[in-house]
């Protein structure tokens, strides 16, 4: 596979309101370029398959019809994340799964260790996690926000980023520490 530059936000605007005019091409553009991004957000946030193909498909969709509508797009890939954060979360709600950070969802954890597969284990344990850490975690991690992008994202502080992301990483490093060979 060939390497190419990070795309710039201009070259994505140019492009969305290119698919705001009915140009087929530039939207396959775009979701060439984002769409293992949003999906794997989607899969990380809800550790269901289905319900994240389901997401995923449904923020295309909505970018889509935001372009056709005229809606001008300074940030598409900050567009995407947050559409598909907003309806994640929804579904995440949806499902009424209140999970809280405790020593007892902790405790309850067991890793498998008939399983070697470290990004199942890392899938797993992710969900384990109350959803406001997993996914402060999710985006510096993963999506590589700075913490100023997620306190936008999240509108909170970066107080709050910083005490979500630092719970998250206690939390799974307590979870994956007997398969890491720590305590």
């Amino acid at each position: 596979m060939i390497a190419t530059a990070q795309p710039t936000s201009n070259d994505d605007q140019l492009l969305a309101e290119r698919a705001g005019r009915g140009d087929h091409a530039a939207f396959n553009v775009i979701f060439e370029r984002y769409k293992a991004r949003i999906y794997r957000f989607c899969l990380l946030m809800l550790g269901d398959e289905a319900a994240a193909a389901d997401i995923y498909q449904e923020v295309f969709i909505r970018f889509y019809r935001a372009c056709r509508e005229g809606q001008r797009m300074y940030n598409v890939r900050g567009y995407l994340v947050t559409v598909a954060r907003t309806r994640c979360v929804s579904a995440i709600r949806d499902r009424k799964r209140t999970t809280s950070f405790d020593e007892d969802t902790v405790a309850g954890y067991e890793v498998d260790e008939t399983t070697s597969d470290t990004g199942e284990h890392l899938q797993r344990a992710l969900m384990s996690i109350a959803p406001q850490y997993r996914e402060a975690f999710l985006l510096f991690e993963v999506e590589g926000y700075s913490y100023e992008e997620i306190c936008a994202q999240l509108n909170v502080t970066r107080d709050v980023v910083k005490n979500r992301l630092y719970r998250a990483k206690q939390a799974l490093q307590k979870i994956l520490g007997p398969l890491l060979g720590g305590s």
